[in-house]
């Protein structure tokens, strides 16, 4: 933050130096650029990004530890909506129908901060609850409070863009939907806690207030628009279809094993409490007996693990058919297109014309299984020890994010013909 505000504020008074001008080249030109067209990454801008996630996992994760917030797949599912709601608002972005204003926070890296935002809110007011005796619908009020702020911010930006332009009903519809599904949420509470069901409900909302302004965009195109994305919503099918049958046959495959370790208390990765990874790796004992055999089957059953896995395959998917099923779509990311380059070299070497395989894409969606395949040996051959498990939710999150969003991102992108 140092270096940013120093950079900016050489730049306001007008002092000539390589801060200010590496600034703006790598990161804020190629945000004004996406926010107001499409612009690529750089290699400078993609690696600070990659190491600030790092560094952002580390450090939350002690916080989150300090809080005492519940490191187990319940916080994994309650933080779901927010990937959705990042998905959705970029391509409400990319569809151009926000302000000026708002439009910068609808691309990297502000999309993540401004959801960052919506979840320590949520889950500061869960807290709050959390320690007092619940009043009557208090946490459904203040969820919906929340929701209907989010129709009111992004609404009056969408209706300033496009001035009448649009039928606004479907948005209005999908935040009243939001509300209501947020009074007949008490039946989470049996499986939530307050923190987790106040973001998880936050992000629902959210999202749905954003999957209506997408509602709203559609059904105001004319017929011919209307047709084409007709036609390509099968896109929507495959790529999300198959990443939801992988997710079923893992969980399908895993839930016995994992319902047997929790039977006995344990969890697949997680040592039981006092034993450190030197100590369960060197020693037999009959915790260990218990645990290795049923650990591989059950690690499948884990929402942190399938979803993962679910995200890169999501990913693979929506990029190979969006660019060699799509004329005129590219990549956007610098290592992404360095896999798709590798493609291409190998099309050459063997002359692959095929139209589903000459752009290159093949390799990169390969890799994306490759790496699908990677998580999960991660996550089965890692031992994190019980002070560890915040650590463990943030990295399997962070992986979640960075393939599911852009997939999801991807997806409504082409389907929309944004």
């Amino acid at each position: 933050m140092l270096l940013i505000f120093l950079g900016l504020g050489l730049e306001w008074i007008e002092v000539d130096n390589p801060l200010s001008d590496g600034l703006f080249e790598f990161f804020i030109d190629p945000i004004r650029g996406e926010s107001t067209g499409d612009s690529g990454y750089n290699p400078v801008n993609t690696a600070t990004y990659a190491v600030v996630l790092g560094l952002f996992a580390i450090a939350l994760s002690a916080w989150l530890r300090g809080l005492g917030i519940d490191p187990s797949d319940k916080s994994v599912l309650a933080l779901l909506p927010f990937i959705t709601w990042a998905a959705f608002g970029e391509v409400v972005e990319d569809a151009e129908m926000f302000g000026t204003t708002l439009a910068p926070f609808f691309v990297s890296p502000g999309i993540h901060f401004q959801a960052a935002f919506w979840v320590i809110l949520a889950g500061a007011i869960g807290i709050y609850l959390e320690g007092e005796e619940e009043d009557g619908n208090s946490l459904e009020t203040i969820a919906s409070i929340l929701i209907l702020a989010q129709f009111v911010l992004y609404g009056s930006s969408i209706t300033e863009k496009t001035a009448g332009s649009l039928e606004f009903w479907p948005m209005l519809l999908c935040t009243i939907i939001g509300i209501a599904f947020a009074f007949s949420s008490k039946s989470l509470s049996s499986y939530f806690s307050n923190v987790q069901r106040m973001v998880y409900l936050v992000g629902v909302g959210g999202s749905l207030v954003f999957l209506g302004a997408l509602g709203s965009f559609v059904i105001s195109q004319d017929s011919g628009n209307l047709e084409a994305i007709a036609g390509r919503v099968w896109t929507i099918v495959v790529v999300i279809g198959i990443p939801i049958v992988v997710c079923y046959l893992m969980f399908n495959f895993g839930s016995q094993a994992a319902q047997e370790l929790a039977d006995k208390g344990f969890v697949a990765g997680i040592l039981p409490d006092g034993i450190t990874d030197q100590q369960y790796r060197e020693s037999n004992f009959p915790e260990k007996e218990f645990i290795e055999p049923l650990r591989a089957k059950a690690i499948m059953a884990q929402p942190l693990v399938f979803l993962a896995v679910a995200g890169q395959i999501l990913d693979g998917l929506a990029t190979w058919i969006g660019i060699d099923g799509f004329p005129g779509l590219g990549e956007k990311h610098v290592v992404s297109q360095m896999v798709i380059d590798g493609g291409l070299w190998i099309n050459g070497e063997l002359g692959i014309t095929h139209g589903m395989l000459d752009e290159g894409v093949w390799l990169f969606a390969i890799v994306k299984v490759a790496l699908a395949g990677l998580i999960y040996y991660v996550f089965y051959s890692l031992n994190f020890e019980n002070r560890e498990r915040h650590l463990r939710l943030l990295i399997g999150v962070a992986m979640l994010v960075v393939g599911m969003a852009p997939g999801l991102r991807d997806v409504g992108r082409l389907t929309l013909g944004v």
